[in-house]
């Protein structure tokens, strides 16, 4: 039977350094359940724990994908962050080993914001996935508080992903990101703010492109509409 865990040995796009970092081989996993905001259970191995690349060295961090392709030199702040959490020995030696768990993940997760928090232009959909990433981890430790902290900023982001127009992935499209908006707002309360995203999103012109995102946002709008009626508003 194949280890679903490997050691990928990479070098570091900031500081050079080689070293190994666990990876989850998708053929793997297993769905074993969906949530509205996109967050999927997967049954033995939680992918999400593997999602980020960080260097032990300098601590640049980055989603695996963009850790192996991006490179760093037309972004001087980044190398020179790198360095100077390097040359100052104030990194997080992370273990080069399979095993890992939520408080590693979550460190990783926060070094990788912190360093895509820094790129010009910044990507606030980058930034957002890995807001969600961590309310996703806590969610599943059962630790709400932790789980609406995270949220927080991450609908910031997605808001700032649709006003500025950055990279979308075509699988859900501008109305994807209208629907998380309003699913969002949905979760805290903010039954107006998240009607105003459904309706954009049932509303925008090439919906009919994205079934599966008109079909969470009209659903989520009924949800709203029968909790105002069971509050009496």
């Amino acid at each position: 039977m194949t280890e679903p865990i490997w050691l990928k040995e990479v070098k570091c796009p900031a500081c050079d350094a080689v070293f190994k970092t666990p990876r989850v081989k998708p053929s793997v996993l297993k769905v074993k359940s969906s949530e509205p905001d996109f967050h999927k259970v997967y049954e033995d191995i939680n992918p999400l724990l593997y999602a980020v690349t960080v260097c032990p060295e300098c601590n640049y961090g980055a989603r695996n994908d963009e850790f192996d392709d991006k490179t760093l030199e037309y972004h001087p702040e980044i190398l020179k962050m790198a360095r100077a959490i390097k040359e100052s020995k104030k990194n997080i030696d992370f273990p080069q080993t399979k095993e890992t768990d939520v408080e590693t993940a979550v460190k990783k997760h926060l070094l990788a914001i912190m360093f895509a928090k820094h790129y010009k232009p910044e990507d606030p959909l980058t930034i957002a996935g890995l807001y969600m990433h961590l309310a996703w981890m806590y969610r599943e430790q059962g630790n709400n508080e932790k789980d609406r902290e995270y949220l927080k900023p991450a609908l910031e982001y997605y808001i700032k992903t649709f006003e500025k127009g950055s990279h979308i992935p075509e699988k859900i499209g501008v109305p994807g990101i209208m629907y998380l908006a309003g699913e969002l707002n949905r979760m805290f309360g903010n039954y107006n703010e998240a009607v105003l995203w459904f309706s954009r999103a049932v509303k925008y012109d090439q919906i009919s492109n994205f079934p599966n995102i008109e079909h969470l946002a009209r659903d989520a709008w009924e949800k709203i509409t029968e909790e105002k009626r069971k509050e009496g508003k």
